[in-house]
């Protein structure tokens, strides 16, 4: 495939990685949107029910996990060659993987 036709299509980044990249893009959508119900137009029921900071939590693997994911694409469709975009790739997944255990945790 020539640089020029190069797209984040399946077939270019993995179907599993493309599929969950568009699945969190949707669920932050959704996120976002209880969110501003929240703090914008006072929808306090969720601090009641004890919800709302989970969903917070699960907002922030969501951002990291589609920030991940986009960088990931992005870097597979650089002209670097494969073991530079392994390293890369590697080094964010672990610093995801970090991050996400240290807010897991702490």
């Amino acid at each position: 495939m020539s640089g020029a036709t190069a797209t984040r299509s399946p077939a270019t980044v993995g179907y599993a990685p493309w599929i969950l990249h568009r699945a969190t893009a949707v669920l932050l959508v959704l996120l976002l949107a209880v969110h501003v119900a929240v703090q914008v137009f006072g929808l306090t029921a969720l601090y009641g029910l004890g919800i709302y900071q989970p969903l917070l939590d699960l907002t922030l693997v969501a951002v990291f996990t589609h920030g991940f994911l986009g960088l990931r694409a992005t870097l597979l469709e650089t002209t670097w060659n494969r073991g530079a975009k392994r390293l890369v790739i590697w080094a964010l997944g672990v610093a995801f993987a970090a991050i996400v255990l240290v807010r897991i945790i702490g």
